[in-house]
């Protein structure tokens, strides 16, 4: 049989929009709509501006640069948009990782060089999507566990099988190009918490668009780079129960479609967003005195507290990877939104007093379908006078791809997350350009300001 580099390298070059359902379809606009909007509220962070003074943007007319601000080479337009789009943590999830904020800067960058339709945009998401979702679910442990970034790591492999499939690259040189990003991918779960974590994102945009550029003009890589005993996800497994042979799933067999994507309602870890539902749900926001409060009590995923670094944060950063401010801020300011993540508000009095109160407790009961994830959240919150609150069991956060928002609420993310940046009438045209992406002649279009 042939290999499983070779094998992705025919998918990918083989993969038609006629093919991809309309639900896929669907999920991948859902991605672009979100990810365009989390850019934008990310542009003035501190990690994109440090990026912009530190290092070379080449003078190129290739790609726009966090929308309106210049053009540059596609691979360096991406890592920038990339890194924007991942600075607040708001982008959606899937697979483990976080497929959007790699995978639409890379095709909106490389997409605008190559003038590639909506719905070839589509289609490069979609393979790169399958690339990444193929390679993760061949390992019987999780990379968070072992301290891999999996959206750096299977990142930089999926832009690269994107990128190769925008520019038509046949199957031998598609596989070149994942063998290259496969020696490109890197990112650690360390470094959660500061602005390493979306440049981490950032590079594995920017890597794969370079090796699917570089295969384009004749690099090659080792035909079996993924499966051989000294490759890329042997060398990655936290225990080495991966998966190195066999095929690929069945051509209508679409991870997307099984996994589809999760849209963040709060710009925090992931792992909290159950326990955060819960405590909203629970009436603790704004309706319970915090000096009341004896415990509040998240039982969670041990694999969740694992990507949870900080108890007593100090820093907006901190906070986003901290049970204890994401209780706090539920309580404190009944929400856990884009004003919550200051640094002010994280210092506040009534924030860090609550710090102590806040008991994690580890759950070893993983989820059949995201064994990431326990299989259920949970939340206990007790008063001093020993009336007790609890939570019922919380499979699915709200926005889950299988407990999904509705367009409306997609809509005010988006409009929240722009903000001011854009004209309510430009805004409202860009939100309509990416829910029919598939009609739009070339990325181009999205840029171009209404009448």
């Amino acid at each position: 049989m042939v290999g499983l580099t070779r094998q992705l390298g025919k998918r990918v070059a083989s993969i038609e929009f006629a093919d991809i359902s309309a639900p896929a379809v669907a999920t991948v606009k859902r991605g672009f709509i979100d990810c365009v909007g989390v850019m934008f509220a990310g542009r003035e962070e501190p990690v994109v501006g440090v990026l912009r003074e530190a290092l070379f943007f080449p003078v190129s007319d290739e790609s726009r640069i966090l929308f309106d601000k210049g053009q540059t080479a596609s691979p360096e337009a991406a890592l920038l948009n990339a890194a924007a789009a991942h600075a607040l943590d708001y982008d959606d999830v899937a697979i483990d990782g976080h497929p959007s904020v790699v995978l639409v800067p890379a095709v909106l960058a490389e997409g605008e060089r190559l003038r590639s339709s909506g719905a070839e945009l589509i289609t490069a998401y979609v393979a790169g999507y399958e690339t990444w979702a193929e390679l993760a679910s061949r390992d019987a442990d999780k990379h968070h566990a072992k301290g891999w970034h999996p959206s750096a790591v299977f990142g930089a492999v999926a832009a690269a099988a994107a990128g190769a499939r925008l520019a038509r690259l046949d199957a031998a040189r598609s596989a070149h190009a994942i063998a290259a990003a496969a020696s490109m991918a890197g990112g650690l779960t360390a470094n959660f918490g500061s602005m390493t974590k979306p440049l981490q994102v950032a590079r594995a945009a920017q890597s794969g668009l370079v090796a699917a550029r570089l295969a384009a003009k004749g690099l090659t890589g080792s035909p079996d780079a993924l499966e051989h005993r000294g490759g890329f996800l042997n060398a990655i497994s936290p225990a080495g129960r991966v998966r190195l042979d066999g095929a690929l799933a069945a051509g209508g067999d679409w991870h997307i479609l099984k996994n589809g994507l999760s849209i963040k309602r709060y710009p925090v870890c992931y792992a909290l967003h159950r326990s955060i539902d819960a405590l909203l749900a629970l009436g603790c926001g704004g309706r319970i005195d915090p000096g009341k409060i004896e415990e509040i009590e998240l039982s969670i995923g041990k694999f969740q507290v694992g990507m949870l670094r900080h108890s007593r944060p100090q820093t907006a950063l901190d906070a986003k990877f901290s049970a204890e401010f994401a209780a706090a801020s539920a309580v404190v300011a009944g929400q856990v939104g884009l004003d919550q993540l200051r640094d002010e508000f994280v210092c506040s009095g009534a924030v860090q007093a609550l710090f102590p109160s806040v008991k994690v407790t580890a759950v070893d009961d993983p989820d059949p379908d995201e064994p990431l994830f326990a299989r259920s959240d949970a939340v206990r919150v007790t008063l001093a006078d020993g009336t007790v609150l609890a939570s019922g069991p919380v499979r699915h956060a709200l926005g889950h791809a299988r407990n999904p928002v509705g367009l409306d609420e997609l809509r005010a993310k988006f409009d929240d997350c722009v903000g001011v940046a854009l004209a309510p009438r430009r805004r409202e045209a860009l939100f309509a350009q990416l829910l029919e992406l598939e009609t739009l002649a070339e990325p181009a279009a999205l840029y171009r300001q209404s009448a």
